[in-house]
């Protein structure tokens, strides 16, 4: 590792900032950096949404799960940098074929897709070329100190991420007409039309290529400063500019050094050979018997001696061990041991994170489903009545068989607000079954109206707004409608409520 080559101070930090060392890096080398990295993900998600372009969201889904990709890109500018070396565009580009091929991208994009310290440990892979075990070892001493700054920066990255979707989707309600912001916002809620799909597919890559570099980086600066932590690249990079200043200031270095050596050789030569003129003579002759027979007599001789004359008596409480197995080696059941807990344990954390990408995946479906399902659903809408919530049955079977007849049978017994009830349900009931009219959750009598208004003929659109307006002035201003009026809405509404029920 050349250390004397690294573009930031080499120091021991704390992990959040190292974090935001590599943000500061990733500013330095901006130009590199976002350039490439942007390209790479306008290539992609442009690719998969011209193949995809009957289901954006399946397109947009792929372009979430192909991030390892973009972020070896982001890592390969970012390595190079450090040590001096910033790669351009075209060289960047031109190894894209290794990055993918060589850096263990399929580990990335299977089962460590879903993990949380994904920019921490991804130099292990691409940088260091560690697969299987040693890879699981060397990630367990890495993120042993620094996980919760991993965490935080995922986290942080995310919401930024989702700021920058919904503050691009609020731009584009700011050109929406006046008063039509509470509809867009429940539109990309409940899922849009073809536009908000594809306003949506664009603005998901401009949020990655924004922040992914940023994530990236500070994973990488994480990797680098327990790197520091551990191989005390501090402590070399001191010695190593030592050196370097005092071969600069003296230029006679090379031949002081020369002659120091010798002299120190020289001092260490005479007393070695004083001492072991000694030692042979203070041996006793049963050490200089040579080969295995006289090792026993000379092992003897030097416990004999006074460094090995005292005795030191030390209690310690140990566990009690069952019966050792003699049939087995046992180093090798131990190693067979932590071969197999490891591919378990890696077993059971592949099953668990697909597990939950499934739960969660399938929650996402469905929660779409029923937001885009629900208005069409007869049975399960209500509708807001001039502001106040009120909840109205508008499933098929529970109108009757003839509700014109029924209706003025209501009105004939006193039962104006009944019998209007009763037509309006029956009208919005056809025309949702009949006619394929889509009446949002919460709708008001004078939203029913206008998409009426908008989606039906002229003719059964003024008899709906007819019996809208009846039914206002009796259930809210007790205005009910004189008999000749109700019963020509009945005439009206005779021949499109005859398959009602």
């Amino acid at each position: 590792m050349q250390t004397e080559r690294i573009a930031v101070e080499v120091r021991p930090r704390a992990g959040y900032e190292a974090v935001d060392l590599g943000f500061r890096f990733a500013r330095a080398v901006i130009w590199p950096l976002f350039p490439a990295h942007a390209l790479v993900v306008g290539l992609v998600a442009l690719a998969l949404y011209a193949g995809l372009s009957e289901r954006l969201w399946l397109a947009g889904l792929l372009v979430w799960w192909l991030k390892p990709l973009y972020d070896r890109v982001a890592l390969a500018v970012l390595a190079d940098a450090l040590f001096g070396r910033t790669p351009t565009l075209l060289e960047t580009l031109a190894s894209l074929p290794r990055l993918i091929t060589r850096t263990g991208l399929l580990h990335s994009l299977t089962w460590l897709r879903f993990s949380p310290l994904r920019s921490f440990t991804m130099p292990v892979l691409q940088l260091e070329g560690l697969r299987g075990i040693e890879r699981s070892r060397r990630v367990s001493v890495l993120v042993g100190r620094d996980s919760r700054a991993g965490l935080g920066l995922l986290f942080a990255c995310g919401i930024f991420e989702l700021v920058i979707l919904a503050a691009g989707l609020q731009l584009a309600a700011t050109f929406r007409p006046e008063g039509a912001l509470a509809e867009f916002w429940r539109d990309v809620v409940q899922g849009g039309g073809p536009e908000l799909s594809f306003l949506e597919a664009l603005l998901y890559p401009l949020a990655i290529a924004a922040v992914e570099p940023f994530y990236v980086a500070g994973g990488f600066a994480l990797y680098v400063n327990r790197r520091i932590w551990l191989e005390g690249w501090d402590i070399d990079l001191a010695f190593r500019k030592l050196e370097q200043r005092v071969a600069a200031e003296s230029p006679r270095a090379p031949r002081a050094r020369a002659i120091s050596l010798g002299l120190l050789a020289l001092a260490l030569a005479l007393p070695a050979h004083t001492r072991a003129d000694d030692e042979t003579r203070a041996e006793p002759a049963t050490c200089e018997t040579p080969g295995p027979a006289g090792a026993g007599a000379c092992i003897d001789a030097v416990l004999a001696s006074e460094e090995f004359a005292t005795v030191e008596k030390v209690e310690l409480w140990l566990p009690k061990a069952s019966e050792p197995d003699k049939s087995a080696d046992p180093s090798l059941l131990a190693r067979f041991g932590l071969w197999l807990a490891s591919v378990g344990g890696t077993l059971l954390r592949v099953v668990a994170w697909l597990g939950l990408a499934a739960v969660l995946t399938g929650l996402g479906v469905a929660v779409v489903r029923s937001l885009r399902e629900r208005d069409l659903r007869p049975g399960a809408q209500s509708v807001n009545l001039s502001g106040a919530r009120v909840s109205l049955d508008l499933r098929p079977e529970a109108l009757p068989a003839d509700v014109v007849a029924e209706a003025r049978a209501r009105f004939a017994r006193g039962d104006a607000p009944g019998a209007l009830s009763l037509l309006y349900r029956g009208a919005l009931v056809q025309l949702v079954r009949g006619f394929g009219l889509a009446v949002p959750a919460g709708a008001t009598e004078g939203e029913c109206e206008r998409l009426a208004r908008e989606a039906l003929d002229a003719g059964l659109a003024r008899d709906f707004k007819a019996l809208t307006r009846a039914w206002v002035f009796c259930a809210y201003a007790h205005q009910p409608p004189a008999p000749d009026a109700f019963a020509e809405l009945c005439q009206r509404w005779q021949p499109h409520l005859r398959s009602a029920a």
